[in-house]
């Protein structure tokens, strides 16, 4: 027994001493367990709070400064009471790996790139506090965190709501269908403008996961899976059935309509306007039917019938060339690796020949009485290009974005002459003009060589799309559209010059002597190539989204869903 209790005396303390040992360490373990989480947390909200101020959701304007403030204002918010240079805080570029479903981020020096913060936390810290230091010592614990924060926007130079008359779009749809007289009656016509599609509505009727994989689906499956996410919409199922059986429709990929931007995380719930994609697709084949005509223009079947009271009837035809069809462009406000700006959207490169005939009565001024004149006049729209260069995104009690472009116009230009098929540019050529006719044998015994010419200059412009974006739908309106009309020159600032090169009365050159005639006849056509552009160029313009000498954009959608906060990121260098 004495034996027994020497032991217990030995071994007792020795099992306190171990319970006391293992006791601190579990409360130690735990203090570094919670401890690690206060860190994490901290590096959260700095990285979360920072992310706002990466490029694709900054707005115009991005700044390391501004990002390091927010990160470092957040982090102590949350009970960070480290130095400023304990937190490393990088912007960069969050992306995705699609194969295995890891996450990575990539450290970026150009911020107009960025779409994410990363920060990291490393501080060494005692393992016990009630432990000598000095047998225990310490151990580095690190956490970091990146917040992706970026808005997808649907953005295009095509007409959306804009000035669409009915009966030019149905000439033009007729024109792609190889159907004259197609015609869209008042309430397809407001269906078609006001109908929004859901990507993910898309993809699951083309049965594909994901966007990269709608790029080789053909135009004709496109446009019966739009006919049938779109059902809802009066009469715009037939028009889209048409469209999937057109011929020229084979050729055409999803990725001549719908521009998705690479290594972008495109939202399933992101909208794309069904006007923009319809006309993009009628586009696309009138530029196949264009090839196998031998003049490069394909004839819309348009019986246009204009009035200049008192002076001259007009009647015109319009062949249309298309050099490069519109698209929609669904993407982010930043630059891409190669540092061009990532969703660029374009005007349709657009020529026209505005085949007239005037019949005059008389020519103001005079009593000459004139029989028809032909006036072809070739139109070069100019158009252009652009791109989405900031995101201001939605926070706080504010839930609206606001999206800036930069539009670059080209020169557009009317003359008379003809339209070169394989450039489609204007060509100028003089006409000519017969005028007074006594007997309906005889030649015209006034003959006129003119030349009309006109343009409006190229311009680039920066601007914000106003009011904001609003992130929500509304139940009974659906979602919001915003446009902006670029304040280029457009049609106003057309200045049509009319040059008489040479008036001959019986094949002699006596303009001197023809000078009311000549007056008359300058007014006349004035009149006419005004009347022409104003009337009926540039609603035509309209309807595809571009005027003469100018642009107007549309906004469809806009997505805020792409934030992602990653524990413990790949950081790839």
């Amino acid at each position: 027994m004495s034996r027994q209790r020497g032991a217990l005396t030995f071994v007792v303390p020795l099992i306190m001493v171990v319970i006391v040992l293992f006791g601190t360490l579990a409360i130690d373990g735990a203090r570094l367990y919670s401890l690690r989480q206060d860190m994490q947390s901290q590096v959260n909200a700095a990285a979360t709070a920072a992310a706002g101020a990466a490029k694709a959701c900054s707005g115009p304007e991005v700044e390391l400064s501004e990002i390091r403030r927010r990160a470092l204002i957040a982090a102590r918010e949350q009970g960070f009471d480290g130095d400023d240079a304990d937190l490393d805080i990088e912007p960069g570029l969050m992306y995705g790996n699609e194969e295995d479903g890891t996450v990575a981020f990539k450290k970026e020096a150009q911020l107009e790139k960025t779409n994410a913060v990363f920060v990291q936390y490393e501080k060494n810290v005692p393992i016990s506090l009630l432990l000598p230091a000095e047998t225990f010592g310490t151990i580095p614990i690190s956490v970091n965190a990146a917040v992706r924060k970026e808005v997808v926007a649907t953005i295009s130079a095509s007409g959306g709501t804009l000035l669409v008359d009915s009966g030019i779009l149905g000439g033009l749809l007729g024109a792609a269908l190889q159907q004259p007289g197609y015609s869209l009656d008042p309430t397809s016509l407001s269906s078609l403008r006001n109908t929004t599609v859901l990507l993910g509505d898309l993809l699951n009727e083309l049965g594909v996961n994901r966007v990269e994989d709608l790029s080789p689906i053909g135009g004709a499956e496109l446009a019966r899976a739009l006919s049938a996410v779109g059902a809802g919409a009066s009469g715009v199922g037939s028009l889209l059935d048409n469209l999937a059986s057109a011929s020229g429709i084979e050729t055409i990929k999803v990725s001549d309509v719908l521009k998705v931007v690479e290594n972008s995380s495109v939202p399933a719930n992101s909208e794309f306007p069904l006007y923009d994609v319809v006309i993009s697709l009628a586009l696309n084949l009138l530029q196949e039917l264009q090839e196998s005509n031998s003049d490069g223009l394909v004839y819309l079947p348009l019986n246009v019938n204009l009035g200049l009271p008192g002076v001259a009837q007009v009647s015109a035809t319009v062949g249309l060339h298309v050099g490069e069809p519109s698209s929609v462009a669904i993407g982010p406000a930043r630059r891409d690796d190669d540092g061009a700006w990532s969703t660029r959207f374009y005007a349709p490169d657009i020529s026209l020949l505005v085949a007239s005939t005037v019949k005059v009565l008389s020519l103001p001024g005079t009593s000459v009485g004139v029989a028809d004149i032909d006036l072809p006049l070739a139109v070069g729209a100019g158009g252009g290009s652009g791109a989405l260069v900031s995101a201001r995104c939605a926070e706080g009690t504010k839930n609206d974005v606001v999206f800036g472009v930069d539009i670059e116009r080209e020169v557009a230009r009317v003359a008379s002459g003809r339209i070169d098929k394989n450039t489609g540019r204007v060509v100028e050529e003089p006409i000519k003009i017969g005028l007074l006719r006594l007997l309906p044998l005889l030649p015209k015994l006034i003959e006129v060589t003119a030349v009309i010419d006109g343009t409006v200059p190229a311009g680039s412009e920066e601007a914000f799309l106003e009011p904001g974006y609003p992130l929500y739908c509304s139940e009974q309106e659906g979602c919001a559209e915003v446009h902006y009309q670029d304040s280029g020159a457009g049609a106003s600032g057309l200045d049509l010059s009319v040059n008489l090169d040479k008036t001959k009365l019986l094949g002699l050159d006596l303009g001197w002597l023809l000078n009311p005639v000549v007056n008359g006849l300058v007014s006349v056509l004035d009149d006419v190539g005004g009347l022409l552009v104003s009337g009926l160029v540039n609603p035509l313009l309209n309807t595809l989204g571009v005027g003469l000498g100018s642009m107007s954009v549309t906004i469809t959608g806009a997505n805020q869903d792409n934030i992602q906060l990653v524990e413990g990121v790949i950081v790839e260098e």
